[in-house]
């Protein structure tokens, strides 16, 4: 039976097309996903988000298990005993009930692991932060990543037609003499390599929606993207109030100095092992006898005891353990503070590259732009020179070539600027969801999404 009797394929042609116009006519009817949405589903998804929220809810209960030794410690006791002996007068059955309080009176230790467990847990707090904003660095960087991706991917493809057209231009030209066959030859070999790089484009898109994949935990066909003509916020950028900034709030920063203020702490736990300790301890116990024959009078009667005191325990020798423990203790403080030195350097060294990369970045893109205007003037002049030969084929293709890498190095440009301007967020510990919201304006819907193959 042939296909056009078949009214049920005929009905899906007609679907097909119609799917087709409505796209050609409407291509933002389906808006596609932003940075902000992509977000959403990374910070509901990733994994290392996920584990860094887990370890802090653990941290959470550090400080109350540091407190328990301060508070009272009750204990109850119970035991059962069947004496049978060769000796009728030693065959007994006691049965013991005790309750034990004991409350620390003066214990260094104590106290000073509890003031670690604050700092353990401000720092549980940035190590969470800092996962946080580690995600939307991710997020951003393979966000961007799918974008020039897709640039590259649509770029590829434009080549590989204008270079196939001016193949099957130069066969026509040496077909009436107007061409040679070294033209010819250029052009199939430049249209050749067109498609070599077509190729690997195509799997460098699909490489990188595969790792966006991965934070998101879906599949996503198609992303919003940044216009070649779009107008990026303007931001202050004065070197030493960053730098400033980088000092007071890096997270790092932070996190690092926690770690020193517990090593510091743990110290005086260490030098705790010099000084005295104090407790009180206080006890009752009932005490029964059954299934026995008593020689002497009162010899197993019940009884109930009740005893308390105050306990004091001097350290004097331990074999030299307590010294050496604090001396190493003193040693991982003064390499926390080191490494709190270094973690300033670093962030205020990093302040200053992400300033320096928003500025750079941001002639780059201009530089960039007047590069496009200049080679699309450039690739116009050297068509119209070659069909009045003026100008040879391999001028054409190089000016080509020239034109689309200037759009392609557009893009990247002012993905890069995006990115540095979260990373410098980042570097002052103001990163959050929020500051996507400023880049989100400037997306838009794909006027021609690439869909990567599946």
């Amino acid at each position: 039976m042939k296909n056009k009797s078949n009214p049920f394929l005929l009905t899906k042609r007609v679907c097909i097309k119609l799917t087709m116009a409505m796209v050609l006519i409407s291509p933002t009817a389906f808006a596609a996903p932003g940075l902000t949405e992509i977000y959403e589903m990374a910070a509901a998804h990733d994994a290392k988000l996920a584990q860094a929220r887990a370890t802090f809810e653990a941290s959470q209960h550090a400080k109350e298990i540091a407190k328990s030794p301060l508070l009272p410690q009750i204990n109850a006791t119970a035991n059962y005993v069947k004496n049978d002996s060769s000796v009728s007068s030693a065959s007994v059955t006691s049965r013991t009930l005790a309750v034990e309080l004991s409350q620390s009176l003066y214990r260094r230790d104590n106290w000073t692991r509890y003031d670690q467990a604050e700092f353990q847990l401000k720092k549980a707090q940035y190590d969470l932060k800092l996962a946080e904003q580690d995600m939307i660095v991710r997020v951003a960087d393979g966000y961007f990543k799918v974008l020039l991706a897709q640039e590259d991917m649509a770029l590829a493809q434009a080549k590989t037609e204008a270079d196939k057209t001016q193949w099957e231009r130069a066969n026509a030209s040496a077909e009436v003499g107007l061409a040679s066959k070294t033209d010819v030859l250029q052009a199939k070999s430049t249209y050749d390599l067109s498609k070599s790089q077509l190729i690997l484009a195509q799997n460098n898109l699909d490489v990188a929606y595969e790792e966006l994949v991965k934070l998101t935990g879906r599949p996503v066909e198609s992303l919003k993207v940044i216009r070649l003509n779009v107008d990026l916020p303007k931001q202050a950028l004065d070197m030493a109030r960053w730098e400033q900034l980088a000092l007071d709030h890096n997270l790092q920063v932070r996190q690092v100095a926690e770690m020193a203020n517990i090593a510091s702490k743990e110290v005086e736990t260490q030098k705790s092992g010099h000084w005295v300790s104090v407790d009180f301890k206080a006890q009752y116990s009932n005490l029964a006898y059954t299934d026995f024959n008593a020689v002497f009078p009162g010899q197993y009667d019940d009884r109930n005891n009740l005893s308390m005191g105050i306990y004091a325990t001097v350290p004097l020798y331990s074999g030299g353990g307590t010294s050496a423990r604090v001396a190493q203790a003193r040693s991982n403080y003064k390499a926390a503070t080191e490494g709190l030195r270094d973690a300033k350097e670093g962030a205020r060294i990093n302040a200053r590259i992400q300033v320096r990369n928003v500025l750079r970045g941001m002639e780059l893109v201009e530089a960039n732009r007047a590069a496009v205007i200049s080679n699309d003037a450039f690739l116009e002049a050297a068509e119209e020179g070659y069909k009045v030969g003026l100008k040879n084929l391999l001028e054409v293709l190089t000016a080509r070539t020239n034109r689309f890498q200037a759009r392609r190095n557009l893009a990247e440009s002012l993905h890069n600027v995006v990115l540095s301007r979260l990373r410098l967020e980042a570097a002052v510990g103001q990163l959050n969801g929020d500051s996507l919201s400023e880049f989100e304006r400037v997306l838009s819907n794909p006027s021609n999404p690439l869909i990567p193959s599946m």
